[in-house]
């Protein structure tokens, strides 16, 4: 699993890094577990959420879930900026998305990677307050499909 989470934070933090169109990515990257083992509930929970944040939320890049064994799940969220990162969380909390998952997912571990703003901190409050900054690192990658990546 570290080996798959490295991948993903080091193809998402340098995939958007194209100097003459810099976006300033935020990665949300969850490690759950599956509540009472429903994990055919859960699955399906994924289909719906997924089918919802797509339709609802332009500044969502990726949004993935993973099921591994022993009920354990990794939930990998790229968006293009604090602001659509702040969207999705608004989106989430007190609605009946965030019911339905709470009631199948306990969350072993949130950590929230790029340059996240105060107004970002505040929303996740009570959610994680592991928020990580990117200090150096490429992607070549990035390098050679630059403003491709932009119009996402």
């Amino acid at each position: 699993m570290k080996f798959l989470t490295i991948i993903f934070v080091t193809f998402s933090l340098n995939i958007f890094s194209a100097e003459e169109n810099k976006l300033d990515p935020i990665i949300f990257m969850l490690d759950l577990s599956v509540i009472d083992r429903n994990i055919k509930e859960a699955e399906e929970f994924t289909y719906k959420i997924t089918k919802k944040v797509k339709a609802n939320e332009p500044g969502t890049v990726i949004y993935q879930y993973f099921f591994g064994s022993n009920d354990k799940v990794f939930l990998y969220e790229v968006y293009k900026s604090n602001e659509a990162a702040i969207k999705h969380v608004e989106d989430f909390r007190g609605s009946t998305w965030e019911e339905e998952f709470g009631g199948l997912f306990s969350i072993d571990n949130f950590a929230v990677l790029g340059n996240s703003s105060n107004d970002l901190k505040e929303s996740l409050e009570g959610y994680t307050t592991d928020f990580r900054t990117l200090k150096g690192g490429f992607h070549k990658p990035a390098q050679v499909l630059g403003k491709d990546i932009f119009k996402l």
